[in-house]
């Protein structure tokens, strides 16, 4: 069988900014898996970066919406063919990183500028179509 290539945009979005709060913006660099061989007996996993940057220090929660599917549930689409995914806020996966529902986490950010990682992965011997898989996922801050 032939690898896919898969790769995970995220967006972020600001939310829930009180009046005279510190100004603040996201940015993410995507999680790219690599190559997905549906053959292969371990799971493909992968790691990105949110990255909050504040004028001042915040106390702040990140969220990530469900993409193709549901918070807890992720799916990255090659015209109608899906591979399913998970985003977790550990290394060890074990956590899921999602909007506070269905048993995911929301993530803190305390501080001016702050990375968190984002772990990723695809559960292995998925039976899909070759070709490239894409999701994009929402990143919502309350502060």
């Amino acid at each position: 069988m032939r690898p896919l290539g898969c790769a995970l945009t995220l967006l972020g979005l600001l939310a829930s900014r009180p009046a005279l709060a510190a100004s603040c913006s996201v940015s993410s660099s995507g999680v790219n898996f690599g190559a997905y061989d549906p053959a292969d007996a371990a799971d493909t996993r992968g790691t990105g970066t949110v990255r909050l940057s504040c004028d001042a220090a915040v106390t702040a929660s990140v969220a990530l919406s469900g993409g193709g599917r549901s918070a807890t549930d992720h799916a990255m689409s090659n015209g109608i063919s899906q591979l399913g995914y998970g985003l977790y806020t550990d290394a060890q996966r074990s956590t899921l990183w999602g909007d506070g529902t269905g048993g995911s986490q929301t993530v803190a950010f305390d501080g001016t500028v702050v990375d968190r990682s984002v772990y990723g992965a695809i559960p292995a011997r998925q039976r899909v179509t070759a070709g490239s898989y894409a999701d994009t996922i929402t990143l919502t801050v309350s502060y």
